[in-house]
């Protein structure tokens, strides 16, 4: 092999390792395009997933907030009505006293 030989020979290898490095650059950047694009599409299904989960704590937290106000409003029914049967039970005890100081008061005074 002459110098031409051998410089052909060493340029053609050159240019077939320059061929081989640009196909894996290649592939490996559609190999990255492909992983991009699914976890692009993962991260819009996870940020769908959270708008849903938020609004559904605001409703969950509307509705919770209705469901203390009505607890409130009905503990304070029974705690009214409570204080009213607590009042007609002395109505009752004091009416019942008067009414035997009445019947065994003497009578002409």
């Amino acid at each position: 092999m002459d110098l031409l030989g051998i410089a052909g020979w060493v340029f053609g290898a050159l240019a077939s390792l320059g061929a081989l490095g640009a196909a894996y650059v290649r592939v490996r950047s559609d190999a990255d395009n492909a992983t991009a694009e699914i976890w692009k599409g993962e991260a819009e299904a996870q940020k769908a997933r959270a708008d849903r989960l938020e609004a559904q704590l605001d409703e969950l937290s509307g509705r919770v907030a209705r469901l203390e106000a009505e607890n409130r409003h009905l503990s304070e029914l029974v705690t009214g009505q409570a204080a009213i049967a607590d009042l007609k039970s002395l109505v009752l005890a004091q009416h019942q006293e008067l009414t035997s100081l009445i019947r065994t008061a003497p009578e002409g005074n």
